[in-house]
């Protein structure tokens, strides 16, 4: 049975990237509750209490579905066994595109306080808070770096993310990303690294090393 659900998951996949509105209507339908509902878990583990209202906002209705739909489009191949799999990681794609739309709100937010100076800059959401790996960037070269970043497949942004800013084990990056097994996440993740370093370089900025142990 996973095997046969698998594929047509596939099937559904193939049919609204080339732009089947029947089958995306079908997507939406089967997977915005429940990929809604786990994101929602995932973000409020990541957020201080002052999000909350935020994120309650942004979790539920047609954000969600709006950004759902991109990622459906944006979806590499999708290479788990079960529906189970495939919820979790449209959840997780599904959360970091919402963290992406905290971080431009807050740093607008940031960007009003300086011109009218009304106070300190706060960050609520803790993956918005600088990470080890990127300490050391200015301002301007965080900007760039996450650019670039946008510049990559969801799946793949959130692998680079996880496993340089977080430093995850490779296990992990699997399970959640449904990666067939830690050596295909840690094959797919020095692929698109190398791409990263090719990218950031490119842009006049070196790029920050993995947290934690070496890849």
């Amino acid at each position: 049975m996973a095997i046969i659900r698998a594929v047509a998951i596939d099937d559904d996949l193939r049919r609204a990237r080339a732009g089947d509105g029947a089958a995306m209507a079908a997507l939406l339908a089967k997977y915005q509750p429940r990929v809604a509902e786990l994101a929602h878990r995932q973000l409020q583990r990541r957020c201080r209490a002052q999000e909350h209202r935020a994120l309650a906002a942004m979790s539920t209705g047609d954000i969600v579905q709006d950004v759902l739909v991109e990622v459906f489009k944006g979806l590499d191949r999708w290479e788990g066994d079960t529906e189970e799999r495939f919820v979790g990681l449209l959840a997780t794609l599904v959360e970091y595109r919402l963290i992406e739309l905290l971080r431009g709100a807050r740093a607008l937010q940031r960007d009003e306080r300086r011109h009218s100076g009304t106070g300190a800059e706060t960050a609520g959401v803790t993956d918005l808070q600088r990470s080890p790996a990127t300490i050391a960037m200015t301002h301007e070269q965080l900007a760039v770096y996450h650019e670039v970043l946008a510049t990559f497949a969801d799946r793949e942004r959130v692998l680079l993310v996880r496993r340089l800013e977080d430093g995850e084990e490779f296990a992990q990056l699997a399970a959640d990303l449904a990666y067939p097994s830690a050596d295909a996440a840690r094959k797919a993740f020095h692929g698109v690294h190398a791409k990263l370093l090719l990218r950031l370089r490119g842009r006049g900025l070196e790029p920050p090393a993995p947290a934690g142990s070496a890849p």
